[in-house]
């Protein structure tokens, strides 16, 4: 697939349709929410909508010329289409009307793979109660990642060979401990609505060692150093599972990408949206379906790498310099988010243009990279640890 490094425009594509979870005010009782919006849509007030707004029942929005918007059912089974000038309104039911007369509904189930709505309280949702957006990933990986020091004194009958492989053993034993210590305070694990369970990541069981240095023998002490990340996945508990509080903000960090469908057309403009139940540094990556790797968050335009819980970010937005088009060739892509509560660490890319960069290595080692996290020293604990959070979509475009 053509990148950014031969064309103006970057190919996206995701798989979701993003629904409306939380009931709106007024009699409405189904709810409608703007899931895609070029142009103005404006409400009673004159103040602009955005995408993922609620539209209420018994209120006149106003479609400024040539715009126009798509919105939602809160079932996902509806979808209705309108292009301005004109005032929109819905009535009890859930019927979208254009200057008085009825909009037809489109029905897309197959838009809805990956994403539900859900009616869940406001401050369960990062106090966004237009935007409770529940979206499943097609991956995710959960990790603790610490840094740890371990020790093994020498003994009379203890070889050095045997002392450094204790040592190396300890380290790892302690960062499996403090991984479990903080999954088990969180509130929500703690309370019984959420539980986890531990990864084995091959040979070398839940614990992956990502870095490590042997300082060596010092006085009767053997002392290694380790990085060492503990991947877990969470669910809710019970029979019937109340998904959303995964995106409470007082679960563990959970960061949210999405587009309005899964399925683009040629020449049709991509929007991604990015959503986090709590503050967050990440890094958002595009991997097209021939493995190049696009980084568009943070860019040499718009260089935020810090984001605020709850809040939804789009890409592109105000301060990118680029457009997201679908063009030749087609396929399967992959948009790539790395998130942690402490900064990521680095890596070499270059300049493509438009503001965009590139990452000229594999997927793994820009993992592997992103894990080099910036963990500050504790004044008290010398073992220092991090959330990281990884999520991935897969999307599809096609040339008719």
């Amino acid at each position: 697939m053509t990148t950014l490094l031969r064309s103006i425009c970057i190919v996206l594509f995701i798989t979701a349709v993003i629904l409306c979870s939380t009931p709106v005010t007024g009699k409405n009782p189904q709810g409608l929410q703007v899931i895609s919006i070029e142009g103005r849509l404006l409400d009673s007030t004159g103040k602009p909508v955005e995408e993922y707004d609620c539209l209420e029942s018994g209120n006149n929005y106003r479609l400024l010329p040539e715009t126009q918007i798509q919105i939602s059912s809160l079932d996902g089974k509806n979808i209705y289409d309108a292009v301005g000038p004109g005032l929109l309104s819905l009535d009890s039911k859930g019927s979208a009307f254009l200057n008085g007369a009825a909009l037809k509904p489109k029905t897309l189930r197959s838009l809805l793979k990956g994403v539900s709505a859900t009616k869940i309280p406001s401050h369960d949702l990062a106090g966004l109660p237009f935007r409770g957006i529940k979206v499943v990933p097609d991956q995710e990986k959960r990790s603790f990642i610490h840094e740890i020091d371990g020790y093994a004194y020498i003994g009379e009958n203890t070889m050095l060979a045997k002392a450094r492989e204790a040592a190396f053993a300890s380290a790892r034993r302690e960062a499996l401990e403090l991984a479990r210590a903080h999954i088990e305070s969180n509130k929500l694990v703690k309370d019984g609505v959420l539980e986890y369970h531990l990864i084995q990541t091959g040979t070398e069981g839940p614990v992956s060692v990502l870095e490590q240095k042997d300082h060596g023998l010092k006085d009767t002490r053997y002392h290694i150093w380790i990085k060492a990340e503990v991947e877990y996945v969470l669910k809710p508990k019970g029979q019937k599972p109340e998904p959303a509080k995964i995106m409470s903000p007082e679960a563990p960090l959970t960061v949210r990408a999405w587009t309005s469908k899964k399925l683009y057309k040629q020449g049709e403009m991509v929007k991604i949206f990015i959503q986090g139940n709590r503050d967050f540094y990440a890094r958002i990556v595009n991997i097209d379906s021939e493995g190049n790797i696009t980084q568009l968050l943070p860019n040499d335009h718009r260089n935020i790498n810090l984001f605020k819980g709850g809040q939804v970010y789009k890409i592109p937005d105000t301060g990118d310099h680029f457009t997201i088009k679908v063009r030749a060739p087609y396929g399967k892509d992959q948009v790539v988010v790395y998130a942690s509560d402490v900064p990521l660490g680095q890596v070499e890319t270059k300049s493509i243009g438009q503001g965009l960069r590139q990452y000229s290595g594999t997927r793994y080692r820009l993992g592997v990279q992103t894990r080099a996290l910036f963990i500050a020293p504790q004044p008290v604990d010398s073992h220092f640890g991090a959330e990281f959070y990884e999520a991935v979509w897969d999307l599809n475009t096609v040339d008719r």
